[in-house]
């Protein structure tokens, strides 16, 4: 339940009884069951989502302690959320490869291949690792941020002399440090 503007719950928070809590979130009061702990054991993958967010937690406390990173979060806040809200929300999801465009590699130094990735607060990262069919590394290196804010491009340095079988593995990195790598084979 949500109350706005109540004369009588302004201001403040806490229990009501023993099985509700209220709280202030903005302009509103928000009144919830009180949470209670299980009594069963978890299951490992339970504990493995309650050790990740309890990592989540603590990387958010970090970002609220540095004013410069809480001043970066702060302006990525929505409605009602917090920086830590964002930080932490940051911390739990990594970002996506959306989509790739190799067209334009021919194998050739000064080609180039784009890279789209989206995270829900920022792209720290993308590289890019060429590998021949045989999977020996042709080359590497981090991809230049376009001017659309989206598209990452990445341009070879190396002559690849066989396109068939040549794997691209991308790789993007957001600021809590989770990186996704998606591999494809031209």
């Amino acid at each position: 339940m949500k109350l706005l503007d109540n004369d009588l719950l302004e201001g403040s928070s806490g229990k009501f009884g023993k099985k509700l809590i209220y709280r202030r979130r903005g302009l509103k009061t928000i009144i919830a069951r009180q949470p209670y702990k299980r009594r069963d054991a978890n299951t490992p993958r339970q504990q493995g989502v309650r050790e990740s967010f309890a990592e989540g937690i603590l990387y958010a406390k970090t970002v609220i302690a540095d004013e410069l990173k809480k001043a970066f979060y702060q302006t990525k806040v929505k409605g009602n959320q917090t920086a830590f809200n964002v930080a932490l929300a940051d911390f739990c999801k990594a970002p996506e490869i959306t989509k790739h465009n190799a067209t334009g590699y021919t194998g050739q130094p000064g080609d180039t291949i784009s890279i789209r990735a989206v995270d829900d607060v920022s792209v720290e990262w993308v590289k890019l690792v060429i590998k021949d069919s045989a999977d020996a590394t042709i080359e590497e290196g981090l991809a230049i941020l376009s001017t659309n804010g989206a598209d990452w491009i990445y341009t070879a340095t190396a002559v690849n002399p066989a396109l068939t079988g040549t794997k691209l593995i991308m790789s993007a990195a957001d600021i809590p440090g989770n990186v996704t790598t998606q591999e494809v084979v031209l």
